[in-house]
């Protein structure tokens, strides 16, 4: 399964509020199209919104190129959050696989 890793500073949104978040994203695409696309990633932000995204369950997350991803929190540390991307057409638009 091909991996594309996409990487920058973007916007975490959360109900309440929005904060700058770097992250990283490993988008897995199949090879002959067999298995359905799945992306996965990490995210470091403001821990108040963190928290909140963590208790939600879900959070909006803005790339830097302004493409909008909706993502479910997997898990926090004190690294930051692990999430799977919802929308994974978008990210396929973004890395032009789509």
């Amino acid at each position: 399964m091909p991996t594309t890793v996409l990487a920058g500073t973007g916007w975490l949104r959360t109900t309440y509020a929005d904060s700058p978040a770097n992250y990283e994203i490993e988008l897995h695409t199949a090879a002959g199209g067999r298995e359905l696309p799945s992306a996965d990633g990490t995210l470091s932000a403001d821990v108040a919104l963190m928290i909140e995204a963590r208790s939600r369950g879900s959070a909006t997350l803005v790339l830097e190129t302004e493409r909008v991803l909706r993502i479910r929190i997997l898990d926090a540390s004190q690294m930051g959050l692990a999430f799977r991307v919802i929308d994974v057409d978008r990210l396929l638009l973004e890395t032009g696989q789509r």
